[in-house]
């Protein structure tokens, strides 16, 4: 997948091969750490304390601890197995995300120095995966990918998972379609945690996966280019 091997060699510096093996590595990492922790707290438990309100009465406050949380102030039992590795998987997706951003944009700007373009991919409208995409498609000649909407509704989930808490309702408090659709196309692993997106196992590689198959047809737009000056057009 990806690898140089079969890249032209001046497009060498577009392969992301590696940066795609170190996500498989997070992702599982991350997967490895969230189920030591969860059978942590299943083994370990909260620990109770006993609070007197009535002698007389026989009455008692029982409190549960558990890593500096009580079980006056949230449901432990859902923090710990469902919320928090939830919390954890979507900041390894804001990381592997933007590790694929910048490789993109790297591979954009590499194939402008590689044509001496008069054309940068700054000059384009938008910014990111959108920005990326019309370069790849006006000067790289890359057909439009059939991947290309999965990776719009990840982007509207990561912009909602880094500007607004991994929200599937809006600022107007009407539903975010984009996410909506992703997580009903992948149901086995999203679910809804009242207005936020449940990051649940199998995730992070369902989001890879995605990413991965766009990169597949951008590569293949690369070996495929015969253009001898594909900024012809714009040179004076």
């Amino acid at each position: 997948m990806f690898s140089n091997l079969h890249l032209p060699l001046q497009f060498a510096h577009c392969d992301v091969s590696l940066t795609f093996e170190i996500i498989a590595s997070l992702n599982e990492q991350t997967e490895r750490s969230i189920t030591a922790n969860i059978r942590r707290y299943q083994k370990i438990g909260p620990k109770s304390e006993e609070y007197e309100i009535s002698a007389e009465d026989n009455l008692f406050h029982v409190v549960d601890y558990y890593m500096g949380l009580d079980s006056g102030s949230v449901d432990l039992e859902e923090m710990f197995t469902t919320y928090y590795p939830s919390v954890m998987r979507r900041s390894v997706f804001l990381t592997l995300y933007g590790m694929l951003e910048h490789d993109f944009e790297k591979l954009c700007n590499g194939f402008a120095k590689v044509h001496n373009a008069p054309k940068a991919l700054s000059d384009l409208k938008g910014s990111g995966f959108e920005r990326c995409n019309h370069y790849a498609r006006k000067f790289i000649d890359m057909p439009t990918s059939i991947h290309y909407a999965d990776v719009k509704r990840v982007t509207r989930l990561r912009n909602t998972c880094a500007h607004n808490d991994a929200r599937f309702i809006g600022n107007d408090g009407q539903p975010i379609v984009a996410v909506e659709e992703l997580m009903r196309n992948h149901h086995k692993v999203f679910s809804r945690d009242g207005e936020l997106v449940n990051f649940k196992v199998g995730s992070l590689k369902a989001i890879t996966g995605i990413l991965k198959s766009y990169f597949n047809d951008v590569e293949k737009a690369l070996r495929n280019n015969k253009v001898p000056d594909p900024f012809i057009a714009f040179r004076k």
